[in-house]
Protein backbone atom coordinates (compact mmCIF):
# COMPACT_ATOMS: atom_id res chain seq x y z
CA UNK A 1 0.00 0.00 0.00
CA UNK A 2 1.74 3.46 -1.18
CA UNK A 3 2.05 5.68 1.65
CA UNK A 4 0.20 8.80 2.27
CA UNK A 5 0.99 12.14 3.77
CA UNK A 6 0.48 15.73 2.87
CA UNK A 7 2.66 18.35 3.29
CA UNK A 8 1.17 21.40 4.16
CA UNK A 9 2.51 25.28 4.03
CA UNK A 10 1.40 28.73 4.53
CA UNK A 11 2.53 32.20 5.56
CA UNK A 12 0.27 34.02 8.17
CA UNK A 13 0.39 37.46 7.77
CA UNK A 14 0.03 39.64 11.00
CA UNK A 15 -1.12 43.13 11.21
CA UNK A 16 1.76 45.61 11.93
CA UNK A 17 1.37 47.95 15.14
CA UNK A 18 0.79 46.17 18.66
CA UNK A 19 -2.67 44.32 17.78
CA UNK A 20 -2.42 40.70 17.62
CA UNK A 21 -4.44 40.68 14.18
CA UNK A 22 -3.97 37.94 11.82
CA UNK A 23 -4.87 39.61 8.07
CA UNK A 24 -4.15 36.57 5.49
CA UNK A 25 -3.65 33.02 5.17
CA UNK A 26 -1.48 32.29 1.91
CA UNK A 27 -0.63 28.93 0.82
CA UNK A 28 2.08 27.93 -0.76
CA UNK A 29 1.66 26.98 -4.50
CA UNK A 30 5.09 26.17 -5.64
CA UNK A 31 7.71 23.50 -5.21
CA UNK A 32 10.59 25.69 -4.58
CA UNK A 33 8.23 27.32 -1.78
CA UNK A 34 8.82 23.64 0.11
CA UNK A 35 12.66 23.89 -0.32
CA UNK A 36 13.15 26.97 1.72
CA UNK A 37 11.37 25.23 4.89
CA UNK A 38 11.89 21.95 5.53
CA UNK A 39 8.31 20.01 6.95
CA UNK A 40 8.20 19.06 10.46
CA UNK A 41 6.24 17.29 12.91
CA UNK A 42 3.03 19.39 13.42
CA UNK A 43 2.55 21.19 16.79
CA UNK A 44 1.28 19.01 19.98
CA UNK A 45 -2.29 19.86 19.39
CA UNK A 46 -2.13 20.21 15.75
CA UNK A 47 -2.55 24.01 15.37
CA UNK A 48 -0.40 24.37 11.93
CA UNK A 49 -1.51 20.79 10.64
CA UNK A 50 -5.31 21.92 11.31
CA UNK A 51 -5.52 25.49 10.03
CA UNK A 52 -4.12 23.82 6.90
CA UNK A 53 -6.28 21.39 6.61
CA UNK A 54 -9.52 22.99 7.35
CA UNK A 55 -8.48 26.06 5.13
CA UNK A 56 -8.07 23.28 2.39
CA UNK A 57 -11.70 22.21 2.94
CA UNK A 58 -13.03 25.71 3.13
CA UNK A 59 -11.38 27.25 -0.20
CA UNK A 60 -12.33 25.94 -3.45
CA UNK A 61 -9.72 27.49 -5.45
CA UNK A 62 -7.26 25.00 -3.02
CA UNK A 63 -8.89 21.91 -4.38
CA UNK A 64 -7.77 22.69 -7.20
CA UNK A 65 -5.13 20.25 -8.87
CA UNK A 66 -3.61 22.87 -10.84
CA UNK A 67 -3.13 25.64 -8.39
CA UNK A 68 -1.60 22.64 -5.85
CA UNK A 69 -0.43 19.70 -7.79
CA UNK A 70 1.03 18.87 -4.48
CA UNK A 71 -2.61 18.13 -2.75
CA UNK A 72 -4.26 14.93 -1.97
CA UNK A 73 -7.56 16.57 -0.91
CA UNK A 74 -9.31 13.21 -0.20
CA UNK A 75 -6.43 12.50 2.38
CA UNK A 76 -6.90 16.09 3.78
CA UNK A 77 -10.32 15.41 4.16
CA UNK A 78 -9.60 12.14 6.58
CA UNK A 79 -6.88 13.90 8.23
CA UNK A 80 -9.02 16.71 8.99
CA UNK A 81 -11.80 14.98 10.37
CA UNK A 82 -9.30 12.51 12.59
CA UNK A 83 -7.37 15.28 14.12
CA UNK A 84 -10.38 17.86 14.76
CA UNK A 85 -11.60 17.42 17.99
CA UNK A 86 -14.24 19.92 17.97
CA UNK A 87 -16.36 17.93 15.49
CA UNK A 88 -16.88 14.87 17.78
CA UNK A 89 -17.91 16.68 20.47
CA UNK A 90 -20.38 18.15 18.82
CA UNK A 91 -21.42 15.12 17.59
CA UNK A 92 -21.70 13.69 21.74
CA UNK A 93 -24.08 16.07 22.41
CA UNK A 94 -26.42 16.45 19.72
CA UNK A 95 -28.46 13.52 22.03
CA UNK A 96 -29.13 16.10 24.19
CA UNK A 97 -29.41 18.80 21.87
CA UNK A 98 -32.29 17.75 19.73
CA UNK A 99 -33.96 16.45 23.35
CA UNK A 100 -34.34 19.77 24.47
CA UNK A 101 -35.30 20.95 21.00
CA UNK A 102 -38.25 18.99 20.56
CA UNK A 103 -39.85 20.89 23.72
CA UNK A 104 -39.22 24.17 22.18
CA UNK A 105 -40.38 26.08 18.72
CA UNK A 106 -37.82 25.81 16.44
CA UNK A 107 -36.91 29.26 14.16
CA UNK A 108 -38.47 29.35 10.85
CA UNK A 109 -36.55 26.90 8.66
CA UNK A 110 -36.89 29.46 4.95
CA UNK A 111 -35.48 32.69 7.58
CA UNK A 112 -32.64 29.61 8.56
CA UNK A 113 -32.15 29.29 4.63
CA UNK A 114 -32.09 33.01 4.17
CA UNK A 115 -29.16 33.11 6.61
CA UNK A 116 -27.25 30.36 5.09
CA UNK A 117 -27.48 32.42 1.57
CA UNK A 118 -26.51 35.64 3.04
CA UNK A 119 -23.89 33.84 4.91
CA UNK A 120 -22.51 32.27 1.56
CA UNK A 121 -22.03 35.41 -0.19
CA UNK A 122 -20.42 37.33 2.50
CA UNK A 123 -18.01 34.16 3.15
CA UNK A 124 -17.17 33.63 -0.65
CA UNK A 125 -15.66 37.07 -1.02
CA UNK A 126 -13.00 36.18 1.57
CA UNK A 127 -11.76 33.39 -0.51
CA UNK A 128 -8.99 34.13 -2.63
CA UNK A 129 -6.69 31.62 -5.57
CA UNK A 130 -4.09 31.99 -2.68
CA UNK A 131 -5.56 31.38 0.57
CA UNK A 132 -8.01 33.84 2.71
CA UNK A 133 -8.13 37.22 2.83
CA UNK A 134 -9.38 37.68 6.60
CA UNK A 135 -10.23 41.30 6.52
CA UNK A 136 -12.72 40.40 4.33
CA UNK A 137 -14.88 38.39 6.86
CA UNK A 138 -16.24 41.28 8.64
CA UNK A 139 -18.86 41.85 6.27
CA UNK A 140 -20.05 38.24 8.36
CA UNK A 141 -20.89 40.13 11.67
CA UNK A 142 -23.51 42.20 9.57
CA UNK A 143 -24.90 39.42 8.95
CA UNK A 144 -24.72 37.99 12.14
CA UNK A 145 -26.94 41.22 13.55
CA UNK A 146 -29.52 40.50 10.72
CA UNK A 147 -29.86 36.94 11.77
CA UNK A 148 -30.57 37.87 15.07
CA UNK A 149 -33.12 40.65 14.55
CA UNK A 150 -34.68 38.48 12.26
CA UNK A 151 -35.40 35.90 14.98
CA UNK A 152 -35.96 38.20 17.21
CA UNK A 153 -33.55 36.74 19.90
CA UNK A 154 -30.01 36.02 19.96
CA UNK A 155 -27.55 33.34 19.47
CA UNK A 156 -26.90 32.91 23.61
CA UNK A 157 -28.81 29.66 24.52
CA UNK A 158 -30.38 29.53 21.38
CA UNK A 159 -31.77 25.99 20.88
CA UNK A 160 -34.04 26.28 17.91
CA UNK A 161 -31.63 26.76 14.88
CA UNK A 162 -31.30 24.02 11.83
CA UNK A 163 -29.04 24.11 8.91
CA UNK A 164 -28.57 22.38 5.82
CA UNK A 165 -26.01 19.33 6.25
CA UNK A 166 -23.45 20.79 3.89
CA UNK A 167 -23.49 24.48 5.44
CA UNK A 168 -23.51 22.68 8.73
CA UNK A 169 -20.03 21.23 7.94
CA UNK A 170 -18.95 24.77 6.57
CA UNK A 171 -19.70 26.20 9.89
CA UNK A 172 -17.03 22.88 11.48
CA UNK A 173 -14.50 23.73 9.00
CA UNK A 174 -14.82 27.53 9.30
CA UNK A 175 -14.41 27.21 13.36
CA UNK A 176 -12.08 24.64 13.23
CA UNK A 177 -9.60 26.82 10.94
CA UNK A 178 -10.24 30.44 13.14
CA UNK A 179 -10.00 28.66 16.24
CA UNK A 180 -6.33 26.97 15.21
CA UNK A 181 -5.20 30.42 13.94
CA UNK A 182 -6.00 32.22 17.02
CA UNK A 183 -3.61 29.06 18.36
CA UNK A 184 -0.96 29.68 16.00
CA UNK A 185 -0.66 32.73 16.57
CA UNK A 186 -0.50 32.27 20.53
CA UNK A 187 2.02 29.60 19.53
CA UNK A 188 3.88 32.64 18.17
CA UNK A 189 3.18 34.80 20.86
CA UNK A 190 4.42 32.64 23.93
CA UNK A 191 7.57 31.98 22.04
CA UNK A 192 8.85 35.21 22.37
CA UNK A 193 8.02 35.68 25.98
CA UNK A 194 10.65 36.18 28.73
CA UNK A 195 8.35 35.00 31.84
CA UNK A 196 5.31 32.14 30.23
CA UNK A 197 3.82 32.14 33.59
CA UNK A 198 3.03 35.82 33.77
CA UNK A 199 3.15 36.48 29.87
CA UNK A 200 1.86 33.85 27.80
CA UNK A 201 -1.65 33.44 26.51
CA UNK A 202 -3.62 30.44 25.71
CA UNK A 203 -6.83 28.96 23.51
CA UNK A 204 -9.29 27.22 25.35
CA UNK A 205 -13.05 25.62 23.70
CA UNK A 206 -15.14 26.95 26.59
CA UNK A 207 -13.72 30.00 28.82
CA UNK A 208 -12.84 31.91 25.85
CA UNK A 209 -16.42 31.98 24.81
CA UNK A 210 -18.08 31.42 28.25
CA UNK A 211 -15.81 32.45 30.82
CA UNK A 212 -17.59 32.42 34.00
CA UNK A 213 -20.49 29.22 33.19
CA UNK A 214 -20.41 28.24 36.90
CA UNK A 215 -21.54 32.26 37.71
CA UNK A 216 -24.29 32.03 35.22
CA UNK A 217 -25.35 28.87 36.98
CA UNK A 218 -26.16 30.83 40.36
CA UNK A 219 -27.31 33.80 38.49
CA UNK A 220 -30.10 31.55 37.05
CA UNK A 221 -31.06 29.90 39.79
CA UNK A 222 -31.82 33.02 41.30
CA UNK A 223 -33.73 34.04 38.74
CA UNK A 224 -35.68 30.64 38.15
CA UNK A 225 -36.78 31.44 42.04
CA UNK A 226 -37.82 34.71 41.42
CA UNK A 227 -40.11 33.66 38.40
CA UNK A 228 -41.33 30.62 40.52
CA UNK A 229 -42.32 32.26 43.55
CA UNK A 230 -43.53 35.70 42.03
CA UNK A 231 -46.19 33.84 39.83
CA UNK A 232 -48.54 33.30 42.46
CA UNK A 233 -48.37 37.01 43.86
CA UNK A 234 -48.36 38.45 40.71
CA UNK A 235 -51.42 36.52 38.45
CA UNK A 236 -51.50 36.31 35.04
CA UNK A 237 -49.48 38.61 32.99
CA UNK A 238 -52.44 41.64 31.95
CA UNK A 239 -51.67 45.33 29.95
CA UNK A 240 -53.98 46.48 33.41
CA UNK A 241 -52.62 44.71 36.08
CA UNK A 242 -51.10 46.93 38.79
CA UNK A 243 -49.88 44.55 40.80
CA UNK A 244 -48.32 43.06 37.70
CA UNK A 245 -46.21 46.64 36.82
CA UNK A 246 -45.61 47.05 40.56
CA UNK A 247 -43.93 44.35 41.38
CA UNK A 248 -42.34 41.42 38.69
CA UNK A 249 -41.93 43.74 35.77
CA UNK A 250 -39.20 46.39 37.63
CA UNK A 251 -37.75 43.08 39.14
CA UNK A 252 -37.35 41.42 35.94
CA UNK A 253 -35.73 44.29 34.29
CA UNK A 254 -33.41 44.45 36.77
CA UNK A 255 -32.27 40.34 36.12
CA UNK A 256 -32.10 40.86 32.79
CA UNK A 257 -29.80 43.84 33.27
CA UNK A 258 -27.36 42.84 35.71
CA UNK A 259 -27.81 39.26 35.22
CA UNK A 260 -28.06 39.28 30.61
CA UNK A 261 -26.86 35.83 30.12
CA UNK A 262 -28.34 33.43 33.18
CA UNK A 263 -32.09 35.23 32.10
CA UNK A 264 -31.42 34.00 28.26
CA UNK A 265 -30.57 30.56 29.59
CA UNK A 266 -33.44 29.98 31.63
CA UNK A 267 -35.80 31.97 29.04
CA UNK A 268 -34.41 29.47 26.62
CA UNK A 269 -35.31 26.29 27.99
CA UNK A 270 -39.03 24.07 28.32
CA UNK A 271 -40.56 25.13 31.83
CA UNK A 272 -41.27 21.40 32.44
CA UNK A 273 -37.19 20.49 31.74
CA UNK A 274 -36.55 23.40 34.87
CA UNK A 275 -39.39 23.08 37.08
CA UNK A 276 -38.86 19.05 37.20
CA UNK A 277 -35.69 19.12 38.83
CA UNK A 278 -34.41 19.71 42.50
CA UNK A 279 -32.07 22.04 43.21
CA UNK A 280 -29.30 20.43 42.80
CA UNK A 281 -30.04 18.64 39.92
CA UNK A 282 -31.09 22.03 38.56
CA UNK A 283 -27.77 23.38 39.41
CA UNK A 284 -25.74 20.60 37.99
CA UNK A 285 -28.57 20.79 34.72
CA UNK A 286 -27.74 24.69 34.16
CA UNK A 287 -23.86 23.91 33.80
CA UNK A 288 -24.14 21.26 31.40
CA UNK A 289 -27.05 22.68 29.14
CA UNK A 290 -24.85 25.83 29.05
CA UNK A 291 -22.03 23.15 27.47
CA UNK A 292 -24.26 21.85 25.53
CA UNK A 293 -25.59 24.82 23.82
CA UNK A 294 -21.51 25.99 23.60
CA UNK A 295 -20.18 22.68 22.10
CA UNK A 296 -23.41 20.87 21.06
CA UNK A 297 -26.10 23.57 19.13
CA UNK A 298 -25.63 25.20 15.60
CA UNK A 299 -26.11 28.73 17.57
CA UNK A 300 -23.34 27.95 20.01
CA UNK A 301 -20.80 26.70 16.60
CA UNK A 302 -22.11 30.29 15.46
CA UNK A 303 -21.48 32.32 18.33
CA UNK A 304 -18.07 31.00 18.52
CA UNK A 305 -17.17 31.81 14.96
CA UNK A 306 -18.41 34.90 15.86
CA UNK A 307 -16.37 35.80 18.37
CA UNK A 308 -13.15 35.02 16.56
CA UNK A 309 -14.15 37.30 13.64
CA UNK A 310 -14.55 40.11 16.28
CA UNK A 311 -10.38 39.20 17.39
CA UNK A 312 -9.72 39.48 13.75
CA UNK A 313 -11.53 42.81 13.50
CA UNK A 314 -10.34 44.30 16.42
CA UNK A 315 -7.20 42.31 18.00
CA UNK A 316 -7.03 38.87 19.82
CA UNK A 317 -6.20 41.26 22.85
CA UNK A 318 -8.91 42.88 23.04
CA UNK A 319 -11.39 40.00 22.94
CA UNK A 320 -9.49 37.11 24.27
CA UNK A 321 -6.10 38.20 25.59
CA UNK A 322 -6.94 41.53 27.78
CA UNK A 323 -3.85 41.03 29.84
CA UNK A 324 -1.38 40.57 27.35
CA UNK A 325 1.09 42.99 26.28
CA UNK A 326 1.51 43.23 22.57
CA UNK A 327 5.22 43.92 21.11
CA UNK A 328 4.51 46.62 19.06
CA UNK A 329 6.00 45.82 14.44
CA UNK A 330 6.62 48.76 12.40
CA UNK A 331 5.49 47.07 9.17
CA UNK A 332 3.33 43.20 9.05
CA UNK A 333 5.09 40.00 10.04
CA UNK A 334 4.74 37.23 8.30
CA UNK A 335 4.61 33.56 10.01
CA UNK A 336 6.01 30.66 8.42
CA UNK A 337 4.46 27.46 8.49
CA UNK A 338 5.71 24.12 7.03
CA UNK A 339 4.45 20.84 8.43
CA UNK A 340 3.52 17.09 7.41
CA UNK A 341 0.78 15.21 8.17
CA UNK A 342 1.04 11.59 7.84
CA UNK A 343 -0.54 8.50 7.95
CA UNK A 344 0.17 7.50 11.32
CA UNK A 345 -1.33 10.81 12.74
CA UNK A 346 -4.47 10.02 11.27
CA UNK A 347 -4.80 6.20 11.87
CA UNK A 348 -3.25 6.78 15.62
CA UNK A 349 -5.90 9.58 16.27
CA UNK A 350 -8.94 7.54 14.88
CA UNK A 351 -7.54 4.81 17.61
CA UNK A 352 -7.87 7.37 20.36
Amino acid sequence: MKHKGLRLGFDVTMDKGTTLKPLKVQFWSQETDFKKFSPTEPFKYMADALTGLSLVKLNQYIKSPVATPHMDYSFACDAWKALDPHVELYERSQTRVRALQSHLAVVDPKLCADFENHFNESFDMAMKPWGVDLTALGPLLETFTWFEKQVGSPLLYNFGLNFSKPFMEKLHCLYSFLYHLRGLVAVDHNAHVEDPSHEAVKVDAISDYLPRAEYIVNDALLYWSFKKYAQPFTGPKTPDSRVDKLFATPLEKAFHKYSHNACHLVDNLPKSFVSSLNPVELEEALYLVQMDWLLGSPAGLLFKIREEIFGLQSGYEKVFWNDVEPKHHSKPVNLHLCCEVKEEHVYHSKAA
